[in-house]
């Protein structure tokens, strides 16, 4: 019993001894253990994982955000402008047709002159340029001989209401028109029409203003004279044969150019002198449909009808024309010269070739009047024929003045 029980106490001292020794084994791996413990926690205390992702997160979130925002706001803006420059909603002329006839039949035996340049030419050898200058000295004497001799310039407006409607017209009418629009008509044409208070109408071309060629006339060049009573009409755009052309073609070069003078000038263009003279039934009836009332060709004429008003006549003047022919061809006499009256008025400015001349310095009579020096101050002389003609309308008065919406101040493109 006592062996057992020793034995029995033995294991037992023995089991204790083992737990003793497994209690400090076990603290001591539990010290060993925590350490890699807080080894392996400090890694992922690499915590600073998810700092990263918010981090990226955060800085994608609002560098996308702004992006869409920009682009939207952006695009309606830049869809504003276009729209309100689109040159298509401006290509439809002002409606401002010619007066409806009143069937009387009528004939006009007025000469339309047609002038190119106002300055001598640059060489004799330049034939072209050579028959189409008018020194500015001659043109002075051709003027002066219009005005000793009674002569009234109207305009191609006037002349269409004569034919169509009966207005009357002055006792000696002459139209004085001017082709392409060259800088001299500005330098040197406009100075003297106005010393002789005459009216030219000029068919100018729309491109070398848009352009700025120095050797045409300027959009302020033409806008002085507009205002100062001078008519402005139209050429075209570019000076080019207006035969055998498309409809697109033709809005661009006809359409185009009369806006861009009735915005420079705010009066309507009405008439047209072809380029080089060239035209087809195709323009006229371009013309017709978009309210020209009339057109002027190079052919030589000085007698005119309603119904050829889209290919009126002219009398060509040329730099080789000597003073006593140009009297021949309107038809004034040697006797009538001698006894013609002289203008009372003298101008105080001085004139110089290829200077440009402030109209305001020149004391000669308003254009307004434009009446020679022997009508009465009422209103036109009557026919010799003895018949009374109500009052002349004024130019302007029937006449529509376009909108800056409706006229572009450049031409169009198509």
């Amino acid at each position: 019993m006592r062996i057992h029980l020793g034995l029995t106490g033995l294991a037992l001292w023995l089991m204790a001894s083992g737990l003793t020794a497994c209690t400090a084994q076990t603290s001591v791996s539990a010290g060993q253990l925590i350490v890699p413990t807080s080894t392996s926690t400090l890694p992922p205390a690499a915590t600073n994982t998810p700092a990263v992702v918010v981090q990226r997160i955060d800085t994608r979130t609002p560098s996308i955000t702004p992006l869409p925002t920009n682009t939207a706001t952006a695009q309606p803006i830049a869809n504003e402008e276009p729209v309100q420059q689109n040159p298509a909603v401006v290509l439809t002329p002002i409606p401002i047709g010619p007066p409806a006839p009143d069937g009387v039949a009528r004939t006009a035996d007025v000469p339309i002159l047609m002038y190119h340049y106002i300055s001598a030419s640059p060489s004799a050898s330049d034939r072209i340029r050579y028959g189409l200058s008018v020194p500015p000295e001659m043109f002075e004497a051709q003027l002066k001989l219009l005005q000793d001799n009674g002569f009234t310039a109207i305009t191609l407006r006037e002349l269409y209401e004569y034919l169509a409607i009966g207005t009357a017209l002055p006792d000696k009418p002459i139209v004085l028109t001017f082709d392409d629009g060259y800088i001299d008509n500005y330098t040197n044409a406009f100075p003297l029409l106005q010393k002789y208070s005459m009216l030219g109408t000029f068919f100018v071309l729309t491109g070398p203003a848009d352009d700025g060629e120095p050797t045409y006339l300027s959009w302020d060049m033409i806008q002085e004279m507009n205002n100062a009573g001078m008519d402005i009409q139209l050429h075209s755009r570019d000076h080019l044969d207006m035969r055998n052309r498309p409809r697109d073609w033709l809005v661009f070069q006809i359409i185009g150019g009369r806006q861009s003078i009735e915005g420079h000038t705010g009066k309507p263009v009405i008439f047209m002198a072809y380029p080089s003279g060239k035209y087809d039934a195709g323009v006229q009836s371009f013309l017709r449909d978009t309210n020209f009332w009339a057109a002027v060709t190079t052919a030589p004429g000085s007698r005119h009808v309603l119904q050829d008003a889209l290919s009126w006549d002219r009398v060509r003047v040329s730099g080789q024309l000597r003073l006593q022919d140009f009297a021949k061809l309107l038809g004034i006499t040697t006797a009538a010269q001698r006894t013609a009256p002289r203008p009372t008025a003298t101008p105080t400015a001085t004139l110089q070739r290829n200077k440009p001349i402030d109209p305001q310095t020149l004391t000669s009579t308003p254009l307004s009047t434009r009446m020679p020096p022997t009508a009465t101050p009422t209103g036109p002389r009557p026919p010799s024929d003895g018949t009374t003609y109500p009052p002349r309308t004024p130019i302007s008065s029937p006449l529509q003045t376009p909108t800056p919406a409706q006229s572009p101040l450049t031409t169009p493109k198509p």
